[in-house]
C-alpha cells in the first residue's frame, strides 16, 4: 500500500498556549485559595464571647434566641 493515503482520524485541535495558560492560572488561584480557606478555618476560633447577660457557665438552650 501506498504512504499517500489519508490519515483515518484527524488529530485533536490544541487549544492556543494562551488558553492553556489561562486555566493553568485560574487552576492555582483556585488551589491557593481552598488552601487559605482550610488554613484560615483551622487557625480561627469561630466560637462567639458569650451573651453578656448570661454566665459563662450555664449551658443554652438549643433553641434559636
Amino acid at each position: 500500500m501506498p504512504d499517500t493515503a489519508p490519515p483515518r482520524h484527524r488529530a485533536r485541535p490544541k487549544p492556543p498556549a494562551e488558553e492553556r495558560l489561562r486555566r493553568r492560572v485560574a487552576g492555582a488561584l483556585l488551589a491557593a485559595g481552598a488552601l487559605a480557606a482550610t488554613l484560615l478555618t483551622a487557625a480561627v476560633d469561630p466560637a462567639a464571647p458569650p451573651a453578656p447577660d448570661r454566665d459563662p457557665g450555664r449551658a443554652s438552650s438549643d433553641l434559636a434566641q
